[in-house]
């Protein structure tokens, strides 16, 4: 059971200093909580623990070489044991984050692969491993993050494009920082057997190639709030992009407190396919998390005359939360102007 993750001033302000940059150093932590080292280091392992953080990385996934990258729902007419479900994803090098849900789906995954091909594949595969339980598959191509950001497993470099030159040594340094981002570079040096200079040269080619986009966290113990993950599919008319879209913009783009813990909408991408949209939302009740973002999609797009799927994720099977403190005016990025 989860405890409520209440937190202080000084606590919220190092949530947002480690999801802008994880690895911002506790000199830097220090300064902008306005107490000693040695202080913020508590107020820091204090909050890994309280929030369950991982240090993990925001990767490029357009520079990494998935092109084909899709959003599935399922619903099962008879629900299987989730351990088997589990132990099904495990190994998948393709399925990146895999969610057990309540609501109008029972699965929510988010799958990246280097080829049409392969993705089709690994779907077919899919469909087959499930079919004993009467699965109904709802695929969408997820076209980019407008806000927030896909956490990846190890397996992602892997499909890093040979062009980009990244050999054995940089692939090793990607998985090391991706399960720790905070680790010191002495730590990854003697680690990989490579002097600290190499490694520091290393990650700032990696930076400077765009596969690294930050140093962030993925913080997974959410306290009472609910995570509400949803697909909508609306009709477009004159004024969807003019009017609609940006309205939303500023809706995202606006927080209503000074130090959120986490702010409202984690994450929003636009998606090609069975839908249009989709979007994961954070809140403190139910009703507010499905008020955010399903209700008030509908209300704004009255005239489009939305359909909308949404579930709550109860469990991680695979992955991680993309949860974190956004910023969202530095971060949002709309295709519409």
């Amino acid at each position: 059971m989860q405890q409520k993750a209440e937190l202080t001033t000084r606590e919220k302000i190092i949530l947002r200093e480690i999801s802008i940059d994880s690895r911002v150093s506790l000199t830097k932590l220090a300064k902008s909580t306005n107490c000693s080292i040695v202080t913020v280091k508590k107020f820091l392992d204090k909050l890994i623990e309280k929030l369950d953080i991982k240090f993990t990385l925001e990767i490029d996934m357009e520079r990494l070489g998935f092109s084909d990258r899709h959003i599935l729902t399922i619903k099962f007419k008879r629900l299987p044991d989730m351990n088997l479900i589990k132990a099904l994803f495990i190994n998948d090098p393709y399925a990146q984050d895999v969610y057990l849900t309540e609501g109008d789906f029972d699965l929510l995954i988010f799958a990246a692969t280097d080829t049409p091909i392969n993705y089709t594949l690994w779907e077919t595969k899919l469909a087959s491993d499930l079919s004993n339980y009467l699965v109904d598959i709802r695929p969408s191509e997820f076209v980019f993050p407008q806000l927030g950001y896909v956490p990846l497993n190890e397996s992602f470099v892997n499909f890093i494009r040979g062009e980009l030159k990244v050999d054995n040594e940089d692939k090793e340094i990607l998985k090391l920082l991706n399960k720790n981002a905070r680790i010191g570079y002495r730590e990854l040096g003697k680690t990989l057997g490579l002097n600290e200079d190499t490694i520091r040269y290393r990650i700032f080619r990696l930076l400077k190639k765009g596969i690294i986009r930050r140093f962030t966290i993925a913080a997974q113990n959410y306290g009472d709030g609910y995570i509400l993950a949803y697909v909508l599919r609306y009709k477009f008319y004159k004024n969807t992009t003019s009017n609609a879209f940006s309205q939303m913009r500023h809706h995202y783009m606006t927080e209503n407190e000074e130090l959120p813990t986490f702010n409202s909408f984690q994450m929003i991408a636009p998606l090609s396919g069975s839908y249009r949209s989709f979007g994961i939302v954070f809140n403190e009740n139910k009703k507010k998390a499905f008020d955010d973002g399903v209700k008030w999609h509908k209300t704004l797009l009255k005239q489009e005359e939305i359909v909308a799927k949404h579930a709550f994720i109860k469990k991680v099977l695979k992955g991680s939360l993309p949860l974190r403190n956004l910023d969202a005016k530095e971060n949002y990025r709309f295709i519409w102007k």
